[in-house]
């Protein structure tokens, strides 16, 4: 812990910044967002059969029950990205990124539950040379697989001058985040958010929005995944964080930086508005690449209301745990009387057990007063205890989240183990194995397109590493992070947490913890439902679903790096009825055809979960 103790960041921890905010405009920092546009949401967007009252009716939300119809709102909201170069400072670091729309994080999608979705994304990266795709993170996509946005499994890369619509129904209720799924495009800046509004599961009076955490790489992205992928040894395979940002802002010690690249130290952080007594909702995200994130408002309590998408019985808390791709939504009451006169700080602190930090800690401001808003007056509040130097690599204890719909946990028909080793091939590079097998996929031959011809012969490639859950109905896995080659003269004798995200499903999360799974079901009768959840070092996360969303859905860490090094695999469920789904072929050519023309005359630079292309598109080269 000593190492980070910079002066930078002891005056992090003490509240005593005296450069704090306003280095920077917000179109140096983030381009062209505007802040203001994600606060104060609305209960619910216009539009809809109904003329009174909410776009759902009487409906009321009841996650996981398949055969509840969505509420038929007659909708599409409409948005339009443009992927594009730039560059930003985000925390006053000049820096090469992705960004949409020229800003950074990304638009804010809205839609009413039941709404249908467009997203027409354009990728104008013909100057960088790279394909691009947009992952709409935690939606089931019941029939609309093929917008998923996974290259190589439901399309192929969006080429470098030409367009692709996602068009998705708005499925859950609540808050995630969309990003690219195209290697480690996020790192670079390709995030957003996402809220879906519908019924309540617990009353609240200001909808603040969304608060995106994610840890900050100064590098462009392709030299992270070549870090991670080299055939490096020690501290020099790894990657580490330079920052932590909550809403795309932070200060940064530019007294560190020594290659020249502009900076300024006081770039400015972001800022919440509260009133006094009242209840605040607040949608917490990790849009991180890597990092495990400990969320926290000083001298403020959270009610935890969901977890992912899953209304849950609510619990009061310090401290928020969220891996990358996790998410809360959390009610925060407003201080009264001469406690609502000051400024206090948000934070968000990166754990430096979980992951490799140089600057663990994020800040923003909460200001009660207007005065103290418009003069970015420093806080100087008593921080929550923090838990993270010792705190094991996991999730909340599960008997602490109880979904508010019960659905218990039945008996599985199938159950995997699946065994994770950390190792290197025999060329020296870093991989994954699940069971021995490391993950990839072939961007030109997406794994959907040839089932929906009705092509079966699983594995037609052993790299594309496909579970196929036959005609069971309820399928468990179990995963174990304990699992080293002793033979390997370079492997570290220590394992990572690895959020595991499995496409298209609210999973059961029956147990994890240290060790291996001694077969206790927590919580059976109600267990917590989430798309993502940490595996701990030295561990086992036991995950089940049910076999109602036909088609091939990856399951992998959602650590940027780790899945680009084979952390990979694809659940094909239901086979013969994805063939049964219409227009597959006719979307897919839609990615397919121009990513075809486009790589048979480049070189696509792909070293990780998409295979090295040559220059015709449809040969493999070495991966």
């Amino acid at each position: 812990m000593s190492s980070f103790l910079t002066p930078f960041v002891v005056d992090l921890l003490s509240g005593a910044l005296p450069l704090f905010g306003g280095g920077l405009t917000n179109a140096q920092t983030n381009g062209n967002l505007n802040f203001s546009s994600w606060q104060n949401l609305p209960e619910f967007l216009p539009g809809g059969p109904y003329s009174h009252g909410s776009p759902w009716g009487s409906l009321q939300y009841q996650p996981d029950i398949i055969n509840e119809p969505l509420p038929d709102t007659g909708v599409t909201r409409y948005y339009n990205f443009d992927v594009a170069p730039g560059k930003l400072s985000p925390d006053g670091y000049e820096k090469d990124m992705l960004l949409i729309n020229g800003q950074f994080p990304g638009p804010l999608i809205e839609a009413n539950w039941g709404d249908w979705v467009e997203v027409t994304v354009t990728n104008s990266l013909e100057s960088v040379a790279e394909g691009t795709s947009i992952h709409w993170h935690g939606l089931r996509q019941y029939q609309t697989q093929f917008a998923d946005g996974v290259p190589g499994l439901v399309q192929c890369p969006i080429a470098p001058g030409s367009s692709f619509t996602y068009r998705f129904r708005a499925d859950h209720v609540g808050s995630s985040w969309y990003h690219s799924h195209y290697s480690a495009q996020l790192s670079s800046g390709l995030i957003g958010p996402i809220v879906f509004y519908g019924p309540r599961s617990q009353p609240y009076d200001i909808d603040l929005g969304p608060v995106l955490l994610n840890d900050w790489f100064h590098p462009y992205y392709e030299p992270l995944v070549e870090t991670v992928m080299g055939n490096s040894t020690g501290f020099a395979h790894f990657t580490f964080s330079d920052n932590n940002l909550i809403n795309g802002k932070m200060d940064y010690d530019c007294t560190l930086v020594t290659d020249g690249t502009p900076c300024v130290s006081n770039a400015g952080v972001s800022k919440f508005r509260f009133q006094p007594g009242k209840d605040h909702l607040l949608r917490v995200v990790n849009t991180g690449s890597a990092g495990l994130q400990f969320f926290t408002i000083d001298e403020h309590e959270l009610e935890v209301i969901t977890n992912d998408f899953i209304p849950i019985k609510s619990y009061k808390t310090n401290s928020l745990t969220l891996g990358v791709g996790q998410r809360s939504d959390v009610i925060v009451r407003g201080k009264r009387g001469v406690d609502a006169q000051r400024p206090y700080w948000i934070r968000s602190n990166l754990s430096v057990s979980c992951a490799l930090p140089h600057q663990p800690y994020g800040l923003a401001a909460l200001y009660y007063d207007d005065d103290d808003f418009a003069a970015n007056k420093t806080p100087s509040s008593t921080p929550q205890p923090l838990i993270d130097i010792e705190m094991s690599c996991q999730n909340e204890p599960l008997n602490h989240t109880v979904p508010v719909t019960r659905i218990p946990a039945t008996a599985a028909d199938k159950v995997v183990t699946i065994q994770v080793i950390n190792t290197v091939n025999a060329t020296g590079h870093h991989i994954y194995l699940l069971n021995n097998q490391t993950g990839r996929v072939n961007y030109n031959d997406p794994i959907l397109r040839l089932a929906n011809e009705g092509n079966f012969s699983y594995p037609m490639d052993p790299d594309w590493n496909i579970l196929d859950t036959g005609n069971s109905s309820v399928v468990r896995l179990v995963w174990e992070n304990q699992k080293f080659d002793p033979a390997d003269p370079n492997f570290f004798n220590l394992t990572f947490a690895h959020p595991l995200h499995l496409h298209g499903h609210d999973y059961q999360v029956l147990s994890f913890g240290p060790g291996e799974w001694d077969g206790t079901i927590v919580n059976a009768a109600n267990p917590i439902r989430r798309d993502t959840v940490i595996l701990p070092p030295n561990g086992h996360v036991v995950m089940q679903f049910t076999t109602d969303n036909p088609g091939i859905w990856p399951v992998h860490c959602h650590v940027a790096w780790h899945v680009s090094a084979g952390f990979l695999m694809n659940v094909m469920e239901r086979p013969h009825e994805i063939d049964q789904q219409q227009n597959i072929e006719e979307i897919m050519a839609q990615t397919c055809n121009a990513w075809d023309a486009w790589s048979e005359k480049n070189v696509v630079d792909q070293i990780d979960s998409g295979l090295r292309r040559v220059m015709r598109g449809r040969e493999l080269g070495s991966s």
